[in-house]
């Protein structure tokens, strides 16, 4: 089969292409990625919706892009949207399997239009019932938000990112360290470096796979690099849960989960604009940002806090700690371990896809 594709995010669509195609599929896209150089890529010049007006996504804007491209992409069996998953609402009138995948919270970019967001949350409702929209999260945190606001269920398969073919081939004593709060929170360490002084601008993953493992601070529950990580059998350390809840309440403001919710991304006022379903009480409001009890059962479906799909991922208590176990801890027997999983979670996350496209086939 063929699919179209148009992105904002050059990586989870590469990593679809990769494993569409090694299941002999055609995937093709287009992409509006301001980061498109990472694939030798440039931005495709495309009409009616492009990198500067997106945000204006409504009808009309989809019905002119049909019209613009009802004969061009008329030959494709499916579309995939990733980022944005509101992009699925430019392919309704082709009236073709529209797979559409969340990595990240699927409201974008309606996160402050009531009208909107209910418009596109109704598309999907029919989409979903009718067999149109096929609801993937690649991450268990988006499969519940998705299912919290639409109501209907969304299958969770997490990104592999084979495409960076940079197995782990430590060659340093040092580890990365991978956030955006600084360093100085940490405390200096001659075997922790910034990812900025340790690579070079526009470096290879390759480059990354040579030290001997990567601190994790994460700014979001899920991100296409911690995928890409994993898949590389890189060792990863990251905040135990109950550290992450208390540098998340004293750094939330420095880069630590402050990309959870597009209302705090956006400098919005804290809250849901919209109702959300919470059957048995017990769904509380993420964007209700900063307020850590509403925040402490979303933190808990983290992709790094998943023992079902990355299991031997490194979890410090304290940066004391850390510091400890970068001294300590075999990495090489870690890598080993992940890469053995590897094969494992590959099976997996191929099955599920194979499942989905005999369904469309």
């Amino acid at each position: 089969m063929k699919f179209f594709n148009l992105d904002l995010h050059i990586s989870v669509i590469a990593d679809m292409r990769t494993i569409f195609n090694n299941l002999g599929h055609q995937v093709d896209d287009w992409t509006l990625s301001g980061h498109a150089w990472a694939f030798g890529r440039e931005r495709d010049k495309v009409d009616v919706i492009d990198h500067t007006n997106w945000k204006n996504l409504d009808q009309d804007m989809c019905d002119a892009f049909y019209e613009r491209y009802k004969d061009e992409l008329d030959h494709y069996d499916g579309f995939i949207c990733t980022y944005a998953p509101s992009f699925c609402l430019l392919f309704e009138k082709f009236k073709k399997p529209i797979i559409t995948i969340a990595p990240i919270r699927y409201e974008a970019p309606f996160w402050d239009d009531v009208e909107k967001w209910n418009w596109y949350n109704d598309f999907l409702r029919s989409g979903i019932d009718s067999g149109l929209v096929i609801p993937v999260a690649n991450n268990k945190f988006d499969k519940q938000y998705c299912e919290m606001y639409t109501g209907k269920e969304w299958k969770h398969i997490p990104s592999l990112c084979e495409y960076t073919n940079a197995p782990y081939n430590p060659k340093y004593n040092n580890v990365v360290y991978s956030s955006l709060l600084p360093i100085d929170v940490v405390g200096y360490d001659n075997l922790i470096i910034p990812k900025s002084q340790a690579l070079p601008q526009g470096y290879d993953w390759k480059d990354l796979s040579q030290f001997k493992g990567i601190v994790h601070i994460p700014y979001c529950p899920s991100t296409m690099s911690i995928f890409e990580n994993y898949t590389s059998n890189i060792p990863m350390f990251f905040p135990s849960y109950v550290f992450m809840m208390k540098l998340r309440s004293v750094y939330g403001n420095r880069g630590v989960l402050n990309q959870m919710s597009w209302r705090e991304v956006n400098n919005l006022a804290p809250g849901s604009i919209i109702e959300f379903d919470d059957k048995d009480g017990t769904i509380s409001d993420l964007n209700n940002y900063g307020n850590i009890s509403d925040e402490k059962e979303w933190i808990k479906l983290s992709d790094f806090y998943d023992k079902e799909w990355m299991p031997y991922i490194q979890y410090f208590n304290s940066f004391d700690e850390l510091k400890y176990m970068v001294r300590s801890i075999d990495t090489n027997e870690v890598s080993k371990n992940m890469s053995n999983f590897n094969k494992i979670r590959k099976e997996k996350v191929y099955n599920s896809w194979k499942e989905i496209l005999s369904n469309i086939s």
